[in-house]
């Protein structure tokens, strides 16, 4: 491994550590930065990267630049990282991070690490294709969006057969305040994340995991930017047990109450919609009128525990301002209604 070396100045106040390899210390001005969050998946990391190396650079200015952020990985997926920095041409950055901390501020770190103006977000368990970042790259030239999105095949983990396209509709700021329309594979501004504070970090502690990618752009939707919809397939979402896909759907309705009061701006702006954020407005104006509505949930043994150490106005507090620790502190039985 004699062509990586350690950065000198450690990520993140010291918090992670860098190694480039030679070809990330010749690639100085690329014109996108592929931010790879890891977690665990060693399975995958190696597929992703060869994805990422056989992009087409024709059209790329500088070329592209790989940025892998591992959230300290329990498998050897730094170590096959490794391996990848060692033996091939591809300018590649392994971040590691010596806390787990995270999806958010993973892509956070990567954001932070990456040269680029552009950066385009990618799972370790995803792949993208040939044209995949210099389509995108052409697509944030030309429209002048601060963020630009394509067409997205999922398939199979299983059988590696498609199982239909996400990522289809073309931008529109009163759909996307209705329900998620858009996945995290994306090319964006990095200095419009940067400002915006990049990726929400309650997704994953205080907040369910896997909405971080829905507060983002509804964050760049608040702040005024809108996208572009590219209409071809150009990534590809593999379905699988760990999918963040398949586990965002509970607490729907205390998300989309958080997410009213967060992105308040927003519902002013759409307030004739008779759906926001994939709950009916009714049931939000009903949820959110219940002054008692804590009291009349079935509480468990650790609940009440939790409830006497913080108190009962406390408890409140908390729940009123974030909608799915409410949730927690008072697990819903199965005749709970919304």
């Amino acid at each position: 491994m004699s062509n990586i070396k350690t950065n000198g100045t450690p990520a993140n106040n010291g918090m992670a550590e860098l190694l480039t390899n030679e070809a990330g210390r010749n690639c100085t001005a690329p014109a996108v930065s592929v931010v790879v969050s890891l977690y665990n998946y060693s399975a995958y990391i190696t597929g992703c990267l060869d994805s990422v190396m056989a992009s087409k650079t024709d059209g790329l200015p500088g070329g592209f630049e790989v940025v892998v952020v591992d959230d300290c990985s329990k498998d050897n997926s730094t170590e096959l990282v490794g391996e990848y920095l060692a033996r091939h041409p591809l300018p590649l950055t392994l971040v590691k991070k010596r806390e787990n901390s995270g999806v958010s501020d993973t892509r956070n770190l990567g954001l932070l690490t990456a040269r680029a103006p552009y950066v385009f977000i990618l799972d370790a368990d995803n792949m993208v294709r040939p044209d995949c970042l210099v389509t995108h790259y052409q697509a944030m030239q030309t429209s002048g969006c601060a963020m630009v999105y394509a067409h997205i095949n999922r398939f199979d983990h299983a059988t590696g057969r498609s199982v239909g396209t996400m990522s289809t509709l073309p931008w529109d700021e009163r759909e996307l305040v209705r329900c998620p329309m858009i996945d995290a594979m994306a090319m964006f501004r990095k200095d419009v994340l940067l400002q915006l504070g990049g990726y929400a970090t309650e997704y994953g502690t205080l907040l369910p995991l896997g909405w971080e990618d829905y507060d983002l752009w509804l964050k760049l939707a608040q702040a005024g930017h809108a996208g572009q919809m590219i209409p071809q397939v150009l990534s590809d979402y593999r379905v699988h047990g760990g999918s963040q896909v398949l586990a965002v759907r509970p607490f729907e309705t205390e998300l989309a109450l958080y997410f009213s009061r967060k992105f308040h701006v927003l519902v002013r702006r759409h307030d004739d919609l008779p759906t926001l954020f994939s709950s009916p407005r009714e049931r939000l104006a009903m949820a959110s009128g219940q002054d008692n509505w804590v009291r009349k949930l079935p509480q468990g043994a650790f609940a009440r525990r939790v409830n006497r150490m913080l108190g009962e106005r406390v408890c409140q507090k908390i729940c009123k301002r974030l909608a799915s620790t409410y949730v927690w502190l008072y697990p819903r039985g199965q005749g709970g209604k919304n």
